[in-house]
């Protein structure tokens, strides 16, 4: 049994995220004694005097975070994240993912190509219908694991599965924390409009496998093109991804058996109106007591769980730290009562303006405030109402509003260092964020003209 952790945050990924982190933190700071202090609320601005922000509670940031609005979401993402980390350990060490790993390699042996097609389509699926981001890390690992064994990379892994999601997520048919929430303030139903975000779902999905599948061809041809060559090749050493030739099929059925409940929680939590929000914490419940249970009908000891169970958790641990100075950032702009102050200025620009113009520019006031505020239910709270009347202002309908904000929303959580999801899925997977940007940077400006394309062609159409 190797010591390897199979969830844990590289160290050489943790120091540049937090390098990066905290200049954005000193970026928000000097920006309190730039903006004029203000309140917007229900479209009324109220200018409050004064500017600044105290250098103690700058310093203090991440930790007064905890006390504020958000303090319960980081606390339980945080929970969540090193929870999973002791249970992925415990999976591994009980050989649950070597198990996983060879009945699909056994399954799809020459048929590797349609796997990576069908693994994509189900993350995206699960992102655009129910709004599945965050909760794809907790297959990340696997994900990573099953392309290193079919002779990809750990970049393929992130593609299949975080990538996918946050495709899923932004070609959102009924995601219910920005198409469901965002529909409702604006007066519309989910299923307005649903058409056109079914064609773009079908597109975006092809030009992701296109994108994945140039990808794979490359390494095929020369593995050192990976980005992550040298490390695919140490992992492929200690984790002995080899030897998936046998496997026991009462560990490979008891942690099916888990990962059905998991899927059941993610499918009830997102549909039922009593567990919606309520998806991160139960998933952390049922993956502690779950993975727990596994152990233990397998043979494993208990004493011995506990022992994997808590070195994969502490092996996490960096993470909450990662998520404190994401955090951080939008708190410091909130609590020196400047972030009103930049909505409200950036709303005023849009007065008198051309319909297209006015679509592309909530399009990029998205895109701007998505940088500070990752979470879409609380930009729909704090900006949908603006965006609403902005479009009967300016002539547009609501739906082509409501594509903007879903747009804005969606593809830069894959690429915005702020966003805490994608900071821990690249900390697990061991690639530096300055990699990741490299990586992804023209597939981005690809997905920015597309989608411009898009909101331009549906008003043309009468979207």
């Amino acid at each position: 049994m190797n010591n390897e952790k199979i969830l844990q945050i590289n160290k050489r990924s943790f120091i540049t995220v937090c390098i990066i982190l905290v200049s954005f933190m000193l970026l928000a700071y000097f920006l309190t004694f730039l903006v004029a202090k203000g309140v917007y609320h229900e479209l009324v601005y109220t200018p409050i005097e004064g500017k600044g922000y105290s250098v103690l509670k700058f310093v203090f940031a991440p930790i007064r975070l905890l006390s504020s609005s958000d303090g319960i979401v980081v606390i339980v993402i945080s929970l969540f994240i090193l929870i999973l980390g002791g249970a992925f350990n415990v999976m591994d060490k009980t050989n649950g993912i070597y198990a996983l790993i060879a009945y699909l390699i056994e399954k799809f042996k020459n048929k590797k190509y349609i796997l990576m097609y069908l693994v994509v389509l189900f993350f995206m699926l699960f992102g655009s219908l129910f709004g599945i981001f965050e909760e794809s890390v907790t297959l990340l690992p696997i994900i990573i694991l099953l392309a290193l064994s079919l002779g990809w990379d750990t970049f393929t892994g992130l593609g299949m599965c975080v990538m996918a999601a946050g495709f899923g997520f932004s070609t959102a048919l009924t995601n219910p924390f920005s198409i469901g929430l965002a529909s409702e303030k604006m007066g519309i139903t989910v299923v307005d409009g649903i058409w056109y975000r079914a064609l773009i779902f079908i597109l975006m999905y092809v030009l992701l496998c296109i994108f994945l599948t140039i990808h794979v061809k490359r390494i095929e041809k020369n593995p050192e093109t990976s980005p992550t060559y040298k490390n695919d090749q140490e992992k492929i050493k200690n984790l002995s991804l080899n030897e998936f030739k046998e496997y026991n099929p009462k560990v490979l059925k008891t942690y099916l058996f888990l990962y059905l409940i998991i899927l059941v929680i993610i499918f009830a939590s997102s549909i039922l109106e009593p567990l919606k929000g309520l998806a991160t914490p139960i998933l952390a419940i049922s993956f502690l007591i779950g993975i727990f249970i596994c152990g233990l009908i397998i043979g494993e000891k208990f004493k011995n769980l506990v022992k994997m169970f808590v070195d994969g958790f502490i092996a996490m641990s960096p993470a909450v730290i990662l998520l404190l100075l994401a955090g951080s950032i939008k708190y410091i702009l909130e609590d020196s009562q400047i972030m009103d102050t930049i909505i409200y200025n950036l709303s005023s620009i849009l007065n008198n303006t051309s319909p297209i113009v006015g679509i592309l520019f909530i399009y990029a006031i998205i895109l701007f405030i998505q940088f500070f505020i990752g979470s879409a239910s609380a930009k729909v709270l704090l900006i949908i109402p603006i965006i609403s009347t902005l479009a009967t202002k300016i002539n547009i309908t609501q739906n082509i509003a409501l594509l903007a904000f879903v747009f804005g929303d969606g593809y830069t959580d894959l690429i915005y260092p702020t966003n805490p999801v994608l900071l821990i899925a690249l900390g697990i997977a061991g690639f530096s964020y300055t990699k990741w940007l490299k990586k992804t940077f023209l597939l981005q400006l690809l997905i920015l003209a597309i989608t411009v394309g898009l909101l331009i062609l549906g008003y043309y159409i009468g979207y």
